[in-house]
């Protein structure tokens, strides 16, 4: 039931995941954020098992600030999704992580970038890409809409029609999305698309 799509722009990346937790025929919480900062310029989306997304997503996120710590430079997005894939190849031979990764990012050399990496350890970069359910409608909106050097306007109007279509054809559609972004200026939340509010007196 988990959605997650990301796309690059003219000199951005935007990812998008829903925030739903569930587990079986239930919703534990409707505010769960699934894109994690991997530093001031990366950003990864992930879907899959809750343990192994939150436990694996951790564990890249402290190794890629380590190796920032020891070296005095941050890596690449390539080299931090090449590391990713890495690890995922290593633990698919012992105790398999069940997750899949969008991961975006900016360099100031290279641009925007969007990896798409499976919970195979298949890593591939891409121009947009799409987990889960919602993938079969967002690769279709995508595949029509898209067009390489779009706005962020343009983009997160994409966007919008892809939550849209979503929440009126999938049958067990997540009702909350939340929209990062990156680009020259780093890493941040760009906006929540609700349609369920979390109850605060809970």
């Amino acid at each position: 039931m988990e959605c997650v799509f990301g796309l690059v722009g003219n000199d951005y990346a935007v990812v998008v995941a829903d925030t739903s937790a569930v587990h079986s025929i239930l919703v534990h919480k409707s505010n769960e954020d699934k894109i994690m900062l991997l530093d001031s310029h990366k950003l990864v989306a992930a879907s899959g098992e809750p343990g192994d997304r939150v436990q694996f997503t951790e564990y890249i996120q402290k190794n890629v600030a380590l190796y920032q710590f020891r070296n005095g430079i941050p890596l690449t997005t390539a080299a931090a999704a090449n590391f990713t894939r890495g690890e995922l190849a290593t633990a698919l031979r012992k105790n398999p992580y069940q997750v899949n990764v969008l991961m975006a990012g900016y360099d100031k050399e290279i641009g925007p970038s969007l990896y798409y990496i499976d919970y195979i350890a298949t890593l591939h970069k891409v121009d947009r890409g799409a987990f889960g359910y919602g993938s079969y409608f967002c690769l279709a909106m995508m595949d029509r809409h898209y067009h390489s050097g779009m706005t962020v306007e343009e983009a997160i109007d994409l966007v919008d029609k892809c939550i849209l279509e979503i929440r009126s054809r999938l049958v067990v559609a997540p009702p909350n999305f939340v929209i990062k972004i990156v680009d020259k200026d780093g890493a941040r939340e760009y906006a929540w698309r609700e349609s369920v509010k979390p109850d605060v007196t809970a």
